[in-house]
């Protein structure tokens, strides 16, 4: 059992964001995301996040504020006008994953083609939509196995973005690993090793490991490890 939950505070970081902007006509998009930011900020609390930080990660984080919202707090039943309204791209990509899952690629695909600036199925775009299956599963809103297999017809589904599912199985293995050391699971270097490769045969992808950067950015970035701690596992030089 894990000794500290790694997202105890996000939670009720969303669920106090959402109690403040849910009920006014006056919170747009935009407006959320500078509410978010200036709550992540006094809080130090970064965005769900892989090695990059991008311009418009807060963006990409209202992800999070949707799956409190909707899985936690049924608010998109109790609210549905302005939940649609602030986070219309979350529901269209949860829409994209229930058409994959079921295996009706082309309405998958009419979505992001949608969702898509350039109109075209993109890293970017299909990484977004994964985003919001990965917040569900890591906050205990989708089984993780379901994830897996999401993953894996994701590159059936987008056969141009093989390398995008790739990559986003590299990032959720680095995060796990990152959540296993916050929590105390993995505390020394062979531990992480066999539960690297054992995560990694388990979703079905046993050749596409992380290194040791990545899951260090994650861990020291996202949840506010001890330095030296990571030091003692992960094979990094500062």
């Amino acid at each position: 059992m894990k000794e500290r939950n790694p997202y105890r505070k996000r939670i009720q970081l969303a669920v106090d964001i959402l109690g403040e902007v849910i009920g006014r006509q006056d919170i747009d998009r935009y407006k959320l995301i500078e509410i978010m930011k200036q709550k992540y900020s006094r809080t130090k609390t970064q965005p769900l996040r892989g090695k990059a930080l991008p311009p418009d990660i807060y963006d990409k984080e209202l992800t999070t504020l949707y799956v409190v919202g909707r899985y936690g707090l049924g608010l998109d039943i109790d609210y549905p006008e302005e939940f649609n309204r602030l986070f219309d791209k979350e529901i269209l990509f949860d829409q994209a994953i229930a058409y994959v899952l079921d295996k009706e690629f082309e309405e998958a695909r009419k979505i992001l083609l949608e969702l898509s600036p350039a109109r075209v199925i993109d890293s970017n775009t299909l990484a977004r939509m994964l985003r919001v299956a990965f917040t569900k599963t890591i906050l205990g809103f989708m089984d993780e196995n379901i994830f897996y297999k999401l993953l894996h017809m994701c590159m059936e589904a987008f056969p141009e973005e093989v390398r995008t599912v790739h990559n986003y199985v590299r990032f959720y293995i680095a995060f796990k690993l990152a959540e296993e050391i916050y929590g105390g699971g993995i505390r020394d270097r062979l531990t992480k090793e066999a539960y690297k490769q054992a995560l990694a045969v388990k979703m079905g992808f046993p050749k596409i490991l992380p290194n040791d950067k990545y899951v260090y950015t994650i861990a020291s970035e996202v949840f506010n490890i001890n330095r030296k701690i990571l030091g003692k596992i992960l094979s990094v030089k500062e």
